[in-house]
């Protein structure tokens, strides 16, 4: 199990949560009539998405849980604020997004590491599941 892949998921996992997840939740009535809307889903639907992918999200990669599924919706979520919202911002203010898009794509590719939670037993024997819960 590599050991490298467990930090990179925990760091970005509690990262997002503590930084940018919980606070935006605790906003969510001031922030949502002024919330971006780049894809022109609405608002208070585009902050309920990001915060979703932000919150439930990073505390499921936290625990390993669905880890290859769960960074999806935050790949997703850092894609939209890089190329989309702040693509015409210099490098330096999307640089962030940035890393945390390389981060959740490298943790797609290379699974999550050791010490996560494993849903081998419970799951029916189809190969896709495996790969998305158990790497």
């Amino acid at each position: 199990m590599n050991k490298g892949l467990t930090l990179l998921r925990m760091g970005l996992g509690m990262t997002m949560l503590w930084s940018h997840g919980i606070p935006k939740l605790q906003k969510f009535s001031v922030i949502a009539p002024h919330f971006p809307d780049p894809l022109g889903l609405g608002s208070t639907l585009s902050l309920g998405l990001v915060i979703a992918a932000e919150c439930v999200c990073s505390l499921l990669l936290i625990m390993g849980l669905g880890v290859r599924l769960v960074v999806i919706p935050l790949i997703i979520t850092m894609g939209v604020a890089f190329f989309i919202f702040h693509s015409a911002d210099p490098f330096a203010k999307k640089e962030l997004a940035f890393l945390y898009l390389t981060g959740f794509v490298t943790i797609l590719i290379g699974g999550g590491g050791a010490y996560k939670v494993t849903l081998k037993r419970i799951l029916p024997d189809k190969p896709w599941l495996k790969w998305a819960f158990d790497r």
